[in-house]
């Protein structure tokens, strides 16, 4: 029907053969360049083993998304060992109340059970191990892997054991018992949710029954009749009903995974919607690292030591006067982004932008010993910045900064009630690093810095005490330097 619009499609060149050409008045298949199929066949399988290895690739994830992902491994495997112990008791008791009735004369069916309550003893055992090394975070990476194989090799040393020792045919795998336990374990390793953990997992069972089904290939018909009586017991009350909890154990392990996926759902949508929020009073370099724990921490408030950056533009009236309102938005905007550039490369926080000024922050939310040097060097940066807009856009006059910077004990917190919350810095030290940024209009020295701040960077060699007055509002004395050079 869509060949006259299709006129290369295969069954169209099919369809232009007159009726008849061919043998028995069929069409004649086109001919097939041999080159041609097997570059078509090696693109195919190159594709799917480029989408095999794509399995095991992670993409780059944050620190914080790292932790959480960090934090649902060692859960998911301590989950896995407690499953596997779980339905492991629970089918050797099945195994036990429905057999305790096999007569003593039926030696295959005895042998089998044995094996059975070996296994899954066996099977109990690397649970547990399995959720004891999670819970020391021990070889976590390793564990799902390791337990998937070790419950490969104990159901299928439990399936030679019959087909090997008992002389069971491989063709008759189905009936074995040890079959029914690899869904089980199947569901058990989802619990991980790692791709590339349930293609080696399928991989080992597929490969593993194929190898059995291969073996017994050669038997007849008559001969499968014959071995088909010796299994009669198998298909019994008790032999279903030990199938039944295998049902029962296998779906209780996807009622696990549903859980543990719907669990973390949730987290995400609690942790992406917490973030939300949280942007809107934060700065935008808090929201995305903090957890619940810490930001309930900043919403109880605390003192902290940091390190504090002011910076302010001079004589910044002078530029309102002169451009229009757009363009005065375009200068602004660009100041802005370039104290946001130089607070991101030396990890600062920026708290707040006071119109042509900013304050930022150097040790929060976590205090490290390169705080001070670190707001050293984005004051640094900032001259840097400006010296190099100057140059560019040659501005007439020039564009000029003060900067002051501080370091002390702080209160830092979330403030305010839940229509207007707002994150703050407050007490003595914030004033006095403001107090520092304005004396450098007294001073006449756009950089200063207190002699704590210098102390803590560990850089006293490269700047000099200066004289100037006591600084408004501050109680306590203090010192502060300017840049040798």
């Amino acid at each position: 029907m869509l060949c006259q619009n299709r006129p290369t499609d295969l069954p169209c060149r099919q369809r232009a053969v007159p009726y008849g050409s061919g043998r028995s008045g069929a069409a004649q298949e086109p001919s097939l360049n041999p080159t041609e199929v097997l570059e078509s066949m090696t693109s195919r399988v190159s594709s799917a083993w480029t989408s095999i290895r794509k399995l095991g690739v992670r993409r780059a994830l944050s620190d914080t998304t790292d932790r959480l992902m960090r934090e649902a491994d060692v859960a998911a495997v301590r989950r896995a060992g407690f499953a596997r112990v779980v339905v492991s008791g629970l089918l050797l008791i099945a195994v036990l109340i429905a057999t305790r009735d096999v007569p003593p004369d039926a030696l295959l069916v005895l042998h089998q059970i044995r094996a059975a309550e070996m296994t899954l003893t066996l099977l109990g055992l690397v649970g547990l191990g399995s959720a004891w090394l999670a819970s020391r975070r021990l070889a976590v990476a390793w564990l799902p892997g390791l337990t998937a194989t070790l419950d490969a090799v104990l159901i299928f040393s439990n399936i030679g054991y019959s087909h090997w020792v008992l002389g069971v045919p491989g063709t008759f795998f189905s009936v074995f018992p040890g079959i029914w336990v690899i869904p089980i374990t199947m569901a058990a390793s989802a619990i991980h949710y790692s791709p590339r953990l349930q293609a080696y997992v399928a991989a080992l069972y597929v490969v593993g029954l194929g190898s059995l089904a291969v073996s017994g290939s050669s038997t007849t018909l008559q001969e499968r009749e014959r071995g088909l009586s010796e299994f009669a017991s198998q298909f019994g009350w008790e032999a279903n009903m030990i199938r039944i909890a295998m049902v029962l154990s296998a779906a209780l392990i996807l009622i696990l995974v549903a859980r543990q996926g719907r669990a973390l759902l949730e987290r995400a949508v609690r942790e992406t919607t917490m973030r939300l929020n949280l942007t809107r009073y934060l700065p935008r370099e808090l929201a995305p690292i903090l957890s619940e724990r810490a930001f309930a921490s900043l919403r109880a408030g605390r003192r902290i030591p940091v390190t504090l950056l002011f910076v302010d533009m001079r004589d910044s009236s002078a530029y309102g006067e002169t451009m229009d309102p757009a363009r005065l938005a375009v200068f602004i905007s660009s100041f802005r982004r370039r104290v946001m550039r130089a607070a991101a490369k030396h990890g600062g926080v920026i708290d707040k932008f006071t119109g042509d000024g900013a304050l930022i922050l150097f040790g929060v939310p976590t205090e490290t010993g390169s705080d001070a040097a670190r707001a050293l060097a984005c004051g640094r940066t900032l001259f840097d910045l400006i010296d190099r807009w100057n140059a560019k856009r040659r501005f007439d006059p020039p564009v000029r900064i003060g900067i002051g910077i501080h370091t002390g004990e702080v209160f830092c917190g979330v403030v305010g009630d839940e229509d207007r919350l707002e994150f703050t810095v407050l007490g003595e030290t914030v004033n006095t690093a403001a107090r520092i940024e304005q004396a450098t209009k007294v001073v006449d020295c756009p950089f200063l810095v207190s002699t704590q701040c210098i102390s803590a960077a560990g850089e006293s060699d490269g700047w000099i005490a200066i004289e100037h007055p006591p600084l408004p509002g501050v109680t306590r004395p203090i010192r502060l330097m300017k840049p040798k050079f």
